[in-house]
């Protein structure tokens, strides 16, 4: 059987309507299924009843200004820079620091968006293995000459295999390099890791005295739609220096903003969306291992089961669409980060319930 193009009918939700067919769903970003809250729904209504479509203007609108300073006390940041789109974060981070470093170095699968972004910067760029701090340390040592600064990027939640990348460890290899700085893609970790769930930072815990920052989007965990980049009031004064992005390009819709802002205060004031996010993803995790899968003990709701010889995965997904359970077959190297050998991305929601959690896993031990 061949999985048809699947189209929606419904908002995203743990259980939508595809292809005419009630299904459970383990696809895509929407981690609080808040793209569908009726709470965001309405707010971006009541936004585009008052303001339009979108702005086509420089004027002051209370939607942008409310969404950047929910922000800023949601990340404890002094600046927030919003923008169209989350693939622009670090594009506009790294042009924002330009004169601030003089050589970049990547995780070797980093995300598009971070591609693009160092290619526009005409300074050298070195490329150490994915996910690996002595390879950093190793490359740091062969490439930065005397007195010169360097940059380290990386994502800091990989989108395909939901490995967590080691901050710490980069930090403590960048201590020996003076004004050194280290940046994160944190797309696919803000509002879903560490206690208050500002991101990959606060999940380590991160406290060093290498400078660092990090973008995200509104467009996955919080429900919304857009760019962010978080930071200091020295950071945004860059921003307004060294980068057009924001001058030239237009804001997101208006309606995007205030459900970006609802979808804020929703996971501000409500902390056991989170709490519940952490047990589905345990569930999930905890019941793959049992099966002989090799699968990470973390909290991250991307859960990566890679194939075998002995496992065909993409029966096994045709197998989960009969039974109406929907998951990501990913070819080998398919997308940014994704393995040398098929998997499947299984994205967990905090709207799962736990009998459909154990209907997942036992379709998939069926498959198999």
């Amino acid at each position: 059987m061949t999985i048809p193009v699947r189209h929606a009918q419904s908002p995203i939700g743990s259980r939508m309507i595809i292809n005419g067919r009630e299904v459970d769903y383990y696809c895509g970003t929407s981690y609080y299924a808040l793209h569908g809250h009726p709470q965001v729904i309405a707010a971006a209504s009541d936004a585009m009843l008052q303001f339009g479509i979108a702005p086509a203007t420089s004027l002051v609108m209370a939607p942008y200004q409310e969404v950047e300073e929910l922000a800023k006390s949601f990340f404890d940041a002094e600046s927030i820079t919003y923008m169209a789109s989350g693939y622009l974060g670090m594009m506009v981070l790294t042009q924002a620091l330009q004169d601030d470093y003089d050589i970049i170095f990547i995780d070797n699968l980093s995300h598009y968006s971070i591609l693009d972004a160092v290619a526009t910067l005409g300074k050298k760029i070195v490329r150490f293995s994915h996910l690996t701090p002595d390879d950093l340390e190793k490359k740091l040592a062969e490439h930065v000459h005397p007195g010169q600064v360097p940059l380290v990027i990386t994502d800091g939640v990989f989108p395909v295999t939901g490995a967590i990348a080691p901050l710490p460890e980069y930090a403590q290899a960048l201590v020996r390099y003076d004004r050194s700085l280290l940046c994160v893609d944190d797309s696919h970790a803000v509002g879903v890791i560490g206690e208050r769930g500002q991101g990959t930072f606060e999940y380590h815990g991160v406290i060093s005295e290498v400078k660092h920052y990090f973008s995200g989007t509104l467009s996955k965990a919080f429900g919304g739609f857009g760019g962010i980049v978080v930071g200091d009031r020295s950071l945004n004064e860059e921003i307004k220096k060294n980068v057009r992005v924001p001058l030239g390009a237009s804001r997101p819709p208006i309606p995007a903003a205030a459900a970006s802002a609802m979808g804020i205060r929703l996971l501000r004031d409500h902390p056991q969306m989170r709490h519940n996010l952490w047990r589905n993803v345990k569930q999930v995790r905890d019941g793959l291992r049992n099966l002989g899968f090799e699968i990470a003990d973390t909290p991250i709701p991307i859960v990566n089961v890679k194939g075998s010889f002995s496992v065909d995965l993409e029966h096994v997904q045709e197998e989960l669409y009969r039974k109406d359970i929907v998951v990501a077959h990913i070819p080998p190297r398919g997308y940014s980060d994704a393995p040398d050998v098929e998997s499947l991305r299984i994205a967990v929601f905090s709207t799962h319930r736990e009998e459909q959690i154990d209907r997942l896993l036992e379709a998939i031990k069926e498959a198999i």
